[in-house]
C-alpha cells in the first residue's frame, strides 16, 4: 500500500506517513518489505512442520538447517523436541530426500513430521492484540 493510500485511511498526509513509517523501521518494529509469492505456483506446493530432537549442538544443527534452501524457519522449542522446521518442498518424494538429508546431520536423534494440507490463514503479528498493560 502506498504513503498516500496510507495516509488517506489514517488522516495523515503522506510526508507524515513516510516519516512515521521510517521511525518504526529504525526501531526494529518494522522489518522489511517484500512481495508473497504463491509456492504452489513455483512448484513448492507440499510444506510440513518437522520436530527435531537433538543428542548434539542446537546451534550446529539450527546452521545446517538454514543452508537447506528447503527449510524457511526454525524456531527452538520446549517440551519433547528441541526445534521446529517449517519447510516447504515439490512433492513427496523431494519431502522424503530432505528428511533424510535433515536425519543424517550430526546429532539429529529423532525428526516427527506433518504434512500441512491447507492454509485457512495466516498473519502477521497486530500491535492491536497488545493489552493495556503489554506496552
Amino acid at each position: 500500500m502506498s504513503f498516500a493510500a496510507i495516509g488517506r485511511l489514517v488522516n495523515l498526509s503522506t510526508p507524515a506517513v513516510h516519516h512515521r513509517v521510517r521511525q518504526l523501521e529504525r526501531r526494529g518494529v518494522i522489518t522489511g518489505f517484500g512481495a508473497r509469492v504463491s509456492p504452489g505456483a513455483i512448484g513448492l506446493g507440499l510444506s510440513g512442520l518437522v520436530a527435531v530432537e537433538t543428542e548434539g549442538s542446537l546451534e550446529a544443527i539450527a546452521a545446517a538447517a538454514a543452508a537447506m534452501p528447503e527449510v524457511e524457519a526454525c524456531w527452538s522449542t520446549a517440551g519433547t523436541s528441541d526445534l521446529l522446521l517449517k519447510v516447504r518442498v515439490g512433492d513427496p518424494p523431494a519431502m522424503e530426500r530432505l528428511l533424510v538429508r535433515l536425519r543424517e546431520l550430526v546429532g539429529v536423534g529423532r525428526t516427527r513430521t506433518t504434512i500441512l494440507l491447507d492454509t485457512h490463514f495466516e498473519r502477521e503479528p497486530d500491535p492491536a492484540a497488545l493489552g493495556p498493560d503489554d506496552d
